[in-house]
């Protein structure tokens, strides 16, 4: 987690609560899966009218997702703990490093 924001982070968890964060960080993975969808989507009709300024516009719209969901992110963190969570990441990625190193 970028510590940057911790405060912030804190202070909205104290405004709205946990719960309402939840609730949050979930609409802002649907937008972000929605938007991701509208690339796909874009990529598989490359050869109809869409233009380019409507991709760059797709792009757009996912990076701000993307921002939205990880601030979302980063305050579940705090809720369900950062150390623990940082544990089973490095878990995660050092599993998948086995894992490709087996395949090859």
């Amino acid at each position: 987690m970028a510590n940057e924001f911790e405060d912030e982070y804190r202070l909205f968890l104290k405004k709205w609560g946990q719960e309402s964060q939840e609730r949050m960080a979930i609409e802002e993975m649907s937008e972000l899966t929605k938007e991701l969808c509208k690339k796909f989507r874009f990529y598989r009709n490359e050869m109809s009218d869409v233009s380019s300024e409507k991709l760059s516009k797709i792009l757009n719209n996912i990076r701000e997702e993307i921002a939205d969901v990880l601030n979302m992110i980063e305050q579940l963190e705090i809720c369900y703990g950062k150390d623990e969570i940082e544990k089973i990441r490095r878990e995660k990625i050092k599993r998948t490093l086995k894992y490709i190193s087996e395949e090859e």
